[in-house]
């Protein structure tokens, strides 16, 4: 037997299989500094971060520039990006948001009370935004106008005991196809729904583990019917158990998968067939639909975005990674 032959064959094996989970990393800005949203626009993503600060960074050219210097917040958690009209949603008691429009920041007060905003989605005009709750109900805005205005949607949602949104990843709150959809977690975890902008909602309870840590954290769908659901416990990272759910029926009934992600996980993608998770303990995919993960990477990662056929994911100490998609 040639030991060494044999050798090199397991090797390369063993890189080729892995060879998905090579990254790269780039900082774009200091190792304090983290981004729990993130969007791409042409060659540029955008990342709305900790310290209050929007920051676009060119892919190709990999240079960063901040675009609020003049108007920064306090902690953004959620961006959304559309054309020269950048909207960062703060989530520090505060009402606000970030507006970035031709190069020009200013802030948008959306409520008297000071509520801590968990989630955004905007489609063209149209945009959905939740906050934790005020007097038993899920406030609830809703935008015509690209979001220079914001109005209480007309039908409140009550909310249960100890329910509230995550504000981890800036994907607790997605549109598609003519429907906004967000999720919430802690003592109570629901998938909620409208397709009429707040004047009617469906609801579904989401089978995480009752604490004030768990519950969902982000949601993604492949169409109107199949999604999935992550979460989990974000102080048990580790734990590969109740931290990921699917539907076949647009959300009225949810199931685990085969096989979980490696742990608690703070934000899910769909793209081109391909499920993708992230959290603090690593990167895991799914091809089947969410019924089984298998993982990409280990690290410690926040939310991701999908851009010229690459997958970039924010990291901790001011940096952004990237990686190849999977096939």
């Amino acid at each position: 037997m040639n030991i060494k032959r044999n050798s090199i064959l397991v090797f390369v094996i063993f890189n080729l299989l892995h060879f998905s989970s090579i990254s790269q990393y780039y900082h774009y800005a200091d190792s304090k500094t983290h981004a729990r949203g993130i969007a791409g626009f042409k060659n540029e993503i955008y990342m709305s971060t900790n310290s209050g600060l929007i920051y676009k960074y060119n892919i190709k050219n990999h240079k960063p520039i901040c675009l609020n210097l003049s108007a920064p917040l306090n902690e953004l958690r959620d961006i959304d990006v559309n054309g020269q009209k950048i909207i960062a949603m703060q989530s520090a008691n505060s009402s606000q948001l970030a507006y970035v429009l031709n190069g020009k920041a200013i802030r948008i007060k959306i409520d008297a009370n000071n509520v801590f905003f968990d989630g955004i989605a905007m489609y063209a005009s149209k945009g959905m935004l939740f906050g934790d709750q005020i007097d038993g109900i899920i406030p609830v805005y809703y935008t015509e106008s690209g979001g220079i205005k914001w109005f209480p949607v007309k039908a409140p949602i009550k909310a249960l005991k100890g329910e509230y949104g995550f504000s981890a990843s800036g994907s607790n709150m997605i549109y598609i196809d003519e429907a906004f959809i967000f999720v919430t977690g802690g003592l109570h975890s629901r998938f909620i729904k409208t397709e009429d902008m707040g004047l009617t909602w469906f609801t579904s309870t989401l089978p995480f583990e009752s604490k004030e840590s768990s519950g969902a954290y982000s949601v993604a769908m492949a169409n109107k019917q199949e999604g999935v659901v992550v979460g989990g416990d974000y102080k048990k990272p580790d734990l590969a158990s109740k931290n990921c759910f699917i539907t076949s029926d647009g959300g009225k009934t949810w199931t685990a998968p085969k096989t979980s992600p490696n742990g608690y996980r703070s934000c899910v993608l769909f793209h081109d067939g391909v499920y993708y998770a992230c959290g603090s303990n690593g990167i895991d995919y799914s091809k089947d639909n969410g019924l089984n993960w298998t993982q990409l990477s280990t690290g410690k990662f926040f939310t991701m975005t999908v851009l010229k056929n690459k997958l970039f994911v924010s990291a901790s100490q001011g940096r952004v990674a990237e990686f190849k998609l999977v096939k």
